[in-house]
């Protein structure tokens, strides 16, 4: 017999705008609670043109005290050389994306902050405290732009930091087919954001004449304070700030569908 069970999320229309495999995931568990999710990722994670430093960071771990991965998709292209790495090393990410990444990747032993999912509280963590780091070898794995308050602060901190790219980031080239019709069909119930570089890379693929109208209307989810930030410097009017992660986007769209 048929359910007349009503999903979740049943009709909500979620744009998603992460890097190919992640937003996979996302639209994977979105579509679980009866959402339809829309992938276009409006940023593309690609290898560096040099692998060098990883190749020569990877063959030699001797005496590194900690690994910092700043994002999923630093543990995604470090891993794939299948190293593995010494129990005695400490694995630190920003928040529970990126260890859950770190997870499917059979590494457990992952410390995460406790309550601010960024740089910021990665350094109030104990094992990253003065004491313990000066004069440390620490191994940060990321991508070929972003903040340099980690690196600067546990330098300041006496470690040994070395800040090793793992892949670069870029935007479209151009305005993916579809996107812009699907904007103007107004379906769209929401737009996930998870890096402000997807925020200001969506803005570019609409032409400006038309932003207002089909896009900074939208409601946007967005999972830290400063994604929130730079939407609605960018225009945005409707900017809903999230926990980290597919969690945090999944609790809040649940709420607001209760509501």
């Amino acid at each position: 017999m048929a359910s007349n069970k009503i999903s979740p999320l049943s009709g909500m229309h979620i744009l998603i705008t992460r890097p190919v495999k992640p937003a996979s995931r996302t639209a994977e568990r979105l579509a679980v609670l009866g959402a339809t999710p829309y992938i276009y990722p409006t940023i593309f994670i690609e290898p560096p043109e040099d692998t060098g430093q990883i190749d020569a960071v990877l063959s030699s771990l001797q005496g590194v005290y900690a690994i910092v991965f700043v994002s999923p998709s630093a543990v995604e292209m470090t891993l794939k050389y299948n190293i593995n790495f010494p129990e005695e090393i400490k694995v630190f990410s920003p928040g529970p994306g990126t260890a859950e990444e770190l997870n499917l990747h059979g590494i457990d032993n992952v410390q995460i902050p406790n309550k601010n999912y960024d740089s910021e509280g990665l350094l109030e963590l104990p094992d990253l405290q003065s004491e313990f780091v000066t004069g440390k070898r620490i191994l940060i794995f990321r991508g070929n732009s972003g903040r340099e308050l980690l690196v600067d602060e546990l330098n300041k901190r006496g470690a040994k930091v070395e800040a090793i790219i793992t892949y670069t980031r870029r935007g479209p080239k151009k305005t993916p087919p579809g996107l812009l019709e699907l904007l103007k069909v107004k379906k769209i119930t929401g737009v996930s954001m998870m890096s402000s570089s997807a925020v200001r890379n969506l803005v570019a693929l609409v032409p400006e004449k038309d932003r207002k109208d089909i896009l900074f209307s939208l409601p946007v989810y967005a999972s830290h304070t400063r994604i929130k930030d730079t939407a609605e410097e960018l225009g945005f009017i409707n900017v809903t700030e999230t926990e980290s992660g597919d969690r945090g986007l999944i609790t809040k769209l649940l709420h607001c569908k209760r509501i």
